[in-house]
């Protein structure tokens, strides 16, 4: 497969997850919508509205929170997508360094999750053997000028679906 097709495949697959996403009512809330998606990586994004805000004009920390979690479990399926009929996927727990504020009128804000192509091999063989994974999957929040205003983690549980 040549890059352009590999790009327009991770697209549709970016979209379709991102569709399901977008069914949930905090997603609905929030904005939260897919910038880029590819095995191993989602960037998702949110544009700041005024229920967005706390008291001094920031995003709200639990808002961040979200999107810093939507990032963390799409990026965990983005090499599985194939072997999703065959897992339960949840997150188990998450935390959240605020390193910077979020000022309203510095978003739109961009979460990025990524794994490396070791992690989404060895995530594969353990589906494929049906067992359990815990998966921490990093996070970074950045306003629209790139400036890091949070650092995340979560951890991702990937266990065999029960037949």
């Amino acid at each position: 497969m040549d890059s352009a097709t590999k790009d327009e495949a991770n697209a549709a697959m970016g979209e379709m997850v991102m569709a399901g996403f977008q069914k949930l009512g905090f997603i609905q809330f929030t904005g939260i919508e897919g910038v880029h998606y590819a095995p191993g990586r989602n960037v998702v994004r949110m544009a700041a509205r005024p229920e967005h805000f706390n008291h001094n004009g920031d995003i709200h920390a639990a808002l961040l929170f979200g999107l810093a979690e939507t990032a963390a479990m799409g990026a965990s399926i983005s090499g599985i997508v194939d072997l999703l009929g065959d897992t339960f996927i949840v997150a188990r727990d998450g935390r959240i360094e605020y390193l910077a504020r979020a000022k309203g009128e510095a978003g739109p804000f961009s979460a990025t999750a990524e794994l490396t192509p070791e992690t989404i091999a060895e995530t594969r063989a353990n589906i494929e053997s049906r067992t359990e994974i815990e998966l921490e999957v990093p996070v970074t929040i950045a306003d629209v000028t790139g400036k890091p205003v949070a650092r995340a983690a979560f951890t991702a549980v990937i266990r065999p679906r029960r037949k």
